[in-house]
């Protein structure tokens, strides 16, 4: 389904991919962790074109990343933000039918049925014509999640999507997740939740400093690692005091 290829990106001076390489298969969940700063949110978006890679080639659904190619490929894979991403002066349906209607042609009426059953699926049809500043930070990622859906997306791309909630707020979100991944739906996630990427994903890639240190079956790489490295950030993440 997504494909990297010797995958290199600098910022100016400073090279944050190097020589990065892997599959996802379709229906696969693959979680990414390792260090803030070590390229995985780089990683995603390049992927979805929103940052331009130097060198190598990204394949989705056998169609290579190309310019041309960039608004058939984010029909195929949609992204869900950290930060919400959601437009503060439209409502919640309003910013779930905005990518169907705008991008991909929909009738507006369609769109919205569409919606408030993406909305009844994330439990919050009552909030639809409630605009994202009277949400709580969970309840907007969750209609971040809702506004991926809606592009009807092979895959969707996380970028840690519970780092900006508060705790009591992060299992409503996983909780969305887990259903996503219990429908087969292909996942690229980037995350800190260790116990969550060991419960759902198939497999897990460290990464440290742009290189792929060690890329296994999930409960392998985060329950007994076999680079060192994996070991220490583990052990500092499982426990941080």
């Amino acid at each position: 389904m997504i494909e990297l290829k010797n995958i290199a990106k600098s910022f100016g001076t400073r090279q944050v991919l190097r020589d990065v390489s892997f599959s996802i298969a379709a229906g696969e969940v693959a979680c990414l962790i390792g260090p803030s700063g070590s390229g995985k949110s780089t990683i995603l978006r390049t992927i979805n074109g929103l940052e331009r890679h130097d060198a190598g080639t990204i394949t989705v659904d056998g169609t290579l990343l190309t310019d041309a190619a960039l608004p058939a490929i984010r029909r195929k894979v949609s992204m869900v933000f950290q930060r919400f991403n959601l437009f503060p002066h439209r409502t919640v349906i309003e910013n779930i039918i905005e990518g169907p209607v705008q991008v991909l042609g929909e009738d507006a009426e369609s769109a919205r049925l569409r919606a408030m059953e993406l909305l009844k699926r994330v439990d919050l049809a009552d909030r639809a014509d409630a605009y994202p500043g009277q949400l709580s930070g969970g309840q907007q990622q969750r209609i971040g999640i809702a506004r991926a859906l809606a592009m009807g997306p092979q895959a969707i791309l996380f970028d840690e999507p519970t780092s900006a909630l508060d705790p009591e707020r992060v299992g409503e979100v996983l909780a969305v997740m887990r259903e996503l991944t219990q429908d087969g739906m292909t996942m690229v996630v980037v995350t800190h939740e260790i116990s969550f990427a060991r419960e759902v994903a198939d497999r897990a890639l460290f990464i440290d400093e742009g290189v792929i240190l060690e890329d296994g079956p999930a409960r392998e790489v985060l329950t007994a690692p076999s680079a060192e490295r994996t070991r220490l950030f583990l052990d500092r993440v499982l426990s941080p005091l």
